[in-house]
C-alpha cells in the first residue's frame, strides 16, 4: 500500500534529520517540508486505499503517492551515502578539506532534485484537493472541538500547531459548506481508526497475549486421522506403501497429515521418520539434503555431513538416503506436491524392500528376507498427482457448520470461551458463512477479530467487507487480503518481507527480525531498555496473535526460533510486496517476466550456468535474495557498481566458493547473510562496510577472515564457526555488538572488553591451551552478557573450578565438552536459569551440585554423565520445569520427596538401560508432558509396571528405536 510507503519514508526521513543532521545542512528545511507534506497526505491514504479499486483517479492518485515517496527516500540516502563514503576512508585533514568541493556539488544536485520532488507532491496534492474535498489543512483541536467534530489524529495536530493559523482559519472557515462532503468519498482518516493502536497499548496488548506458542486447536478431523492410519499405517501389505491427502488450499492438509506423523501408532512401528515440504520451487537435492539431516544419528558430526553433501551429486545424496533407510521401517511424508513427476523423481532414493534382496558385505553376499513396510505420505492440492490405482488418495473435506463453529469460537475469543456473547452472534454465522468451511479461512478471520475484541460495530465492518458471492480457494484468498488490509502499517511492511523467503521454508525468526531492522521497519528504540531486536519481536509475536505467521519451533527460554507462513498467505506477501514494494522476482538462470517498475527488491532463483544477472541499472534496489544453488551467479564485478542502495543481501545455502571484492563498495549495506557456504575467505574490501549490522559467515568451514572485522563499527550481530584468522580480530572495538558466535579465544582479547556493553550472547571456541581463570575475569567486565556457549572438541579436558561465578548477570549457559569435574554451587552464575551440558562425560553424579542452583528452571544433560545412578534429593531443583536427558548410561532415577516439585517437562532419549520411572513423578503436580525415546521393550515394560503414572501425564510421547541403535 501506498501508506506502507509513506509511512515508512515519513520514518526515514525523520530519522535522518535527528542523526545525519551534519550532512542535510543546506537543505534540512526542504527535507523536513517532504517529510510534513508526506504526513498529510498519509491521512487520507487509507480510505483513498479501500476506495481505489472501484475509482481510476483515486488508483492512479494513490499510486503517484507511493512513487513520489520512494524516490524522496532514494534521493535523500544517496545524498547522505556520497558525502558519507570520503570521509569513512579519510585519514586527515588535508584529505577532509579535498571532499569539501565533492559534498558542495552533492549538496547542489540533491536540493535539485528536492526541488523536483517538492513540485511533484504540489501536483498531487492539487489531485488531491480536486478528489479529496474534505481535506482540513491547518486545524487545531480547540477549534475542532468548539464545533464538536471530534478530533484530529495527534500526529497531524503537530503539523497544525500555529496559533495563526488556527486564527485565520477559525476566522473564515464556513462548516455549513459543502466543501465539508467528499466528493468520491475519501475522508481523513489519520492513524485514529480501530486498526492503528497507540504504540504503548500495542506493545501491552502483545505482552499479555502469550499463549499462541501453545496452540493446538485442531477440529474436525478425527475421522480424517482414523481413514489415513486404518488404510494406509496399518495395512498388512508389505514394502513400500504410496498414499496421499488430497484437498484445496487451506483446508488443513499438512495438519492432517502432522497428526499421523506424531501419532504413537507411527511413532512406534516406524523406526525412521523425515518431513519435507516439496512447494512449487522443486529442488531435488535440497529435500534430499533435508531428509538427510533428519535421519542423523546423534553421535554424527552435522557439519561434516553439510560439507560432504554440498560437494555431491544429486545421485549421491539419493544414495546416503537410501543407505541411511535400507532396512529399516521407514515413514516419510512430502509436504505440497506440485507435481507427479516431482516425487516420482525422488523414489529411487527409499528402499522398496519387499521380498530378497542381496546385501554385499567384505566381499561376501547376503541373501536377506525382508517384509518391512515403509510408508511414502504425500500431500496434494492436485489429485492428478497420485492418480494411480495402487496408491491411496485420502480426500479431506471442509468442516461441517458444527466444527466450523466450534473452530470459530478457539480463536476468535480469548481464552476457553464455549459460547458466543449474544449480539454476536448472527454477525458471527453470517461471517462464518463466508469460509466455507475451511479451516484456514475460519483461523485467519479469527485471528482478526479477535484483535478487534467483542465490539459489534467493528465485527459488522468486518462483514461488510466481505463478498458473499467469493466461494472455495477465492474466498480464503480475500479472507487473506481481508486481514492484511486490517494490519497497520508497520505491520503490513514486515508481513510483505515475508515474499523474500521460499514457499515452505522455515525461516529463522532470528534472521527475519534483522532483516526487519536492516530494512529500516523498526524504529529506534524509545525506551533505552528496550532494543530493536525486542521491539521486532513484539511484532513478530503480533503477526503471529493474527494468525498472520505461524510458530515451528520454540527456544528453550519460550521464545520463537523458526516460524513459517501458510502458501496462501506467502502468495499474497508476493503480490502485495510486487505492488506496495516493488518486489521483482527472477527464475530460470535470470529469465523469467521483468518489471515495468523500478525495482526496489529482487529475489533471484539461480540456476546452474550462466549468470542470473547482467549489469542492468540496479541502483533502486534495496534487498537481494538469492534462493536454490549456481556457480556462475555473479556475472561480473561491475554488476555490484551500481547497488548503492541495497540494506540486504543474502547468499545463505546457495554454494558460493568465494566473493567478489566489489561487494565491499555496497557501503550501505545492513545485513549480509552468507551461512552455509563454501567460502574459503573474506575479501580485504569488506572492511569498507561501516554500516552493516549482521555478517552471518557461519558453516563455511574454515573460513580464512583477515583483520577487518573491528572497522565493521555498527556491526550489531557476528555469527562464525571454526574460522581462521591471523590477528585478533578487535572485536571490543564493536561497541553495538549484541551477538558473537563463535571466536576462537586464541583470537579473544580480554583488554578492553568493558566497552562492549551492547554484548548479550557469546560463543567461545577453547583450545587445550585455553587459560580458564583469565577468560572468565575478561568475561566479568561484559556487564549485559546473558547467554555463554562454549565448546571444545578432542580428548582433552577443561576444568571450571573458578570463575563463571564472576558472571553475575548471566542466565543461560551450554558447556560442550569433556570435563573433569563441575564447578562447586558457588562458582556457577547467582543468576543461572538455563543449563546445557553437552558431551561433558562426568564421572561423579552430577545432582549434588546441579540441584542446588536455586534459579535454574532448564537442565540439559546430554552425554553428560558416565555413571548409572542419579539421585535428586529432597527439595533439589527447587524452581527446575525442564529436564532432558540424552544418551546417557544411566540405569536408575532417585527422586526423593519434594525433589523437582515444579517440573512441567520431563524427556529421556537413547538412554537404553533405563527401564523404570522414579516413582515420585505421580505426585508432581505440575508434570504434564514426558517424552521418551527408547527400546520397545522398555516401553512395554513402562506400560505394565507405570500404567497409573503415564495416565496421569496429559501429554504423553513415547517413541520406540532399536537397541542396537543405542549401543
Amino acid at each position: 500500500m501506498a501508506e506502507v510507503a509513506v509511512s515508512f519514508t515519513v520514518e526515514k526521513l525523520g530519522s535522518m534529520l535527528v542523526h545525519k543532521v551534519a550532512f542535510l545542512q543546506g537543505v534540512a528545511k526542504q527535507v523536513n517540508w517532504l517529510k510534513e507534506e508526506l504526513q498529510r497526505m498519509q491521512c487520507f491514504l487509507k480510505d483513498a486505499e479501500e476506495k481505489q479499486a472501484k475509482n481510476e483517479l483515486i488508483r492512479n492518485w494513490v499510486s503517484d503517492i507511493r512513487d513520489v515517496a520512494q524516490d524522496a527516500e532514494d534521493v535523500i540516502e544517496t545524498f547522505i551515502l556520497k558525502v558519507d563514503a570520503p570521509k569513512r576512508r579519510s585519514r586527515g585533514l588535508l584529505e577532509t578539506c579535498a571532499c569539501f568541493p565533492g559534498h558542495v556539488y552533492h549538496l547542489d544536485m540533491v536540493g535539485e532534485e528536492i526541488e523536483s520532488i517538492q513540485s511533484r507532491i504540489k501536483n498531487i496534492s492539487k489531485a488531491c484537493e480536486r478528489y479529496v474535498c474534505y481535506r482540513l489543512p491547518h486545524i487545531a483541536s480547540n477549534i475542532l472541538r468548539e464545533k464538536n467534530l471530534g478530533f484530529l489524529p495527534a500526529n497531524l495536530l503537530a503539523c497544525f500547531s500555529s496559533k495563526s493559523v488556527q486564527k485565520n482559519f477559525s476566522e473564515s472557515l464556513n462548516f455549513d459548506s459543502p466543501i465539508f462532503t467528499p466528493r468520491y468519498g475519501i475522508q481523513n482518516l489519520g492513524e485514529g481508526t480501530t486498526t492503528t493502536m497507540a504504540s504503548s497499548e500495542g506493545f501491552q496488548w502483545r505482552r499479555q497475549l502469550s499463549h499462541w506458542q501453545k496452540d493446538k486447536h485442531v477440529v474436525g478431523l478425527e475421522a480424517d486421522v482414523e481413514s489415513v492410519l486404518d488404510k494406509i499405517v496399518l495395512t498388512k501389505r508389505k514394502g513400500l506403501i504410496i498414499g496421499s491427502i488430497v484437498g484445496m488450499g487451506g483446508i488443513g492438509k499438512s495438519t492432517l497429515a502432522r497428526i499421523v506423523y506424531n501419532n504413537d501408532t507411527v511413532v512406534n512401528r516406524f523406526e525412521r521418520r523425515a518431513w519435507v515440504c516439496i512447494s512449487s520451487e522443486f529442488s531435488p537435492k535440497e529435500i534430499m539434503k533435508e531428509v538427510v539431516l533428519q535421519l542423523l544419528e546423534p553421535d554424527e558430526d552435522k557439519l561434516n555431513v553439510l560439507e560432504i553433501m554440498e560437494r555431491s551429486t544429486l545421485e549421491s545424496v539419493k544414495s546416503m538416503v537410501h543407505d541411511r533407510l535400507q532396512g529399516k521401517p521407514y515413514f516419510i511424508v512430502l509436504d505440497d506436491v506440485w507435481e507427479a513427476a516431482h516425487w516420482q523423481s525422488l523414489t529411487s532414493a527409499f528402499p522398496n524392500e519387499e521380498g530378497t534382496f542381496i546385501l554385499y558385505i567384505d566381499n561376501f553376499v547376503q541373501y536377506i528376507q525382508c517384509d518391512k513396510t515403509s510408508i511414502l505420505l504425500l500431500t496434494t492440492r492436485n489429485q492428478g498427482v497420485t492418480k494411480d490405482d495402487h496408491i491411496y488418495a485420502h480426500k479431506i473435506e471442509t468442516l461441517n457448520r458444527a466444527k466450523s463453529w466450534e473452530l470459530f469460537l478457539k480463536k476468535a475469543f480469548t481464552g476457553n470461551v464455549v459460547e458466543c456473547p449474544e449480539e454476536l452472534k448472527a454477525t458471527s454465522r453470517d461471517i462464518l458463512e463466508k469460509c466455507n468451511g475451511l479451516p484456514l479461512a475460519i483461523t485467519v478471520i479469527g485471528g482478526l477479530l479477535k484483535k478487534h475484541g467483542q465490539s459489534k460495530d467493528e465485527w459488522n465492518k468486518v462483514l461488510k467487507g466481505m463478498n458473499s458471492h467469493l466461494t472455495g480457494e477465492n474466498s480464503v484468498s480475500y479472507i487473506m487480503e481481508l486481514s492484511y488490509h486490517d494490519l497497520p502499517p508497520h505491520l503490513k511492511s514486515c508481513f510483505l518481507c515475508m515474499g523474500f523467503f521460499k514457499e515452505d521454508a522455515t525461516i529463522r525468526a532470528e534472521k527475519l527480525i534483522q532483516v526487519w531492522i536492516a530494512q529500516g521497519l523498526i524504529p529506534p528504540k524509545g525506551d533505552k531498555d528496550e532494543t530493536m531486536e525486542e521491539r521486532a519481536r513484539d511484532y513478530l509475536g503480533e503477526l503471529i496473535n493474527r494468525n498472520m505467521i505461524q510458530v515451528k519451533g520454540m527456544t528453550k527460554d519460550d521464545r520463537v526460533k523458526n516460524c513459517l507462513i501458510h502458501d496462501f498467505l506467502h502468495d499474497l506477501a508476493i503480490t502485495k510486496a510486487k505492488e506496495e514494494i516493488s518486489l521483482e522476482i527472477l527464475r530460470d538462470e535470470g529469465g523469467g517476466s521483468q518489471s515495468s517498475q523500478k525495482s526496489r527488491h529482487r529475489v533471484i532463483y539461480c540456476g546452474t550456468e550462466r549468470p542470473v544477472f547482467s549489469s542492468q541499472k540496479n541502483n533502486h534496489i534495496r534487498s537481494l535474495f538469492f534462493h536454490g544453488a549456481g556457480n556462475n551467479i555473479f556475472g561480473g564485478s561491475t554488476v555490484w557498481k551500481n547497488f548503492q542502495l541495497l540494506r540486504v543481501l543474502d547468499f545463505e545455502n546457495v554454494g558460493l566458493k568465494s566473493l567478489p571484492d566489489a561487494i565491499g563498495e555496497i557501503v550501505g549495506l545492513r545485513y549480509l547473510g552468507l551461512r552455509n557456504n563454501d567460502i574459503k575467505e573474506l575479501p580485504i574490501s569488506f572492511s569498507h562496510l561501516k554500516n552493516l549490522q549482521v555478517l552471518d559467515i557461519s558453516l563455511n568451514f574454515s573460513m580464512e577472515v583477515p583483520n577487518i572485522i573491528w572497522k565493521m563499527i555498527n556491526l550489531r550481530h557476528l555469527y562464525m564457526s571454526r574460522i581462521t584468522c591471523q590477528a585478533s580480530p578487535k572485536v571490543d572495538y564493536l561497541q553495538h555488538l549484541q551477538t558473537l558466535t563463535y571466536i576462537p579465544t586464541p583470537r579473544w582479547t580480554p583488554e578492553h572488553t568493558a566497552r562492549m556493553t551492547s554484548l548479550r550472547k557469546l560463543g567461545l571456541e577453547l583450545d587445550e591451551n585455553s587459560n580458564i581463570i583469565n577468560l572468565c575475569d575478561s568475561l566479568a567486565m561484559l556487564a549485559n552478557l546473558l547467554c555463554l556457549n562454549i565448546r571444545w572438541y578432542g580428548n582433552h579436558s577443561i576444568s571450571f573450578e573458578d570463575g563463571l561465578g564472576k558472571l553475575p548477570r548471566l542466565t543461560q549457559l551450554k558447556l560442550q565438552g569433556i570435563m573433569t569435574e563441575l564447578p562447586t554451587v558457588g562458582n556457577f552464575p547467582p543468576n543461572l536459569s538455563h543449563l546445557s551440558l553437552n558431551n561433558t562425560a562426568l564421572d561423579k553424579d552430577p545432582m549434588p551440585v546441579l540441584e542446588k542452583l536455586p534459579n535454574l528452571v532448564y537442565l540439559k544433560l546430554d552425554g553428560a554423565f558416565t555413571g548409572e545412578e542419579m539421585t535428586i534429593t529432597s527439595d533439589g531443583l527447587p524452581r527446575l520445569n525442564v529436564l532432558s536427558l540424552r544418551e546417557l548410561k544411566l540405569r536408575n532415577i532417585h527422586v526423593e520427596e519434594d525433589g523437582m516439585s515444579d517440573l512441567r517437562r520431563l524427556e529421556i532419549h537413547r538412554c537404553p538401560h533405563l527401564d523404570n520411572l522414579p516413582g515420585e513423578l505421580e505426585f508432581m503436580a505440575q508434570l504434564g508432558e514426558l517424552k521418551m525415546v527408547t527400546t520397545e521393550e522398555i516401553v512395554s515394560n513402562l506400560r505394565e509396571n507405570h500404567s497409573h503414572l503415564l495416565s496421569r501425564i496429559p501429554s504423553l510421547h513415547l517413541v520406540t528405536v532399536t537397541l542396537n541403535r543405542l549401543s
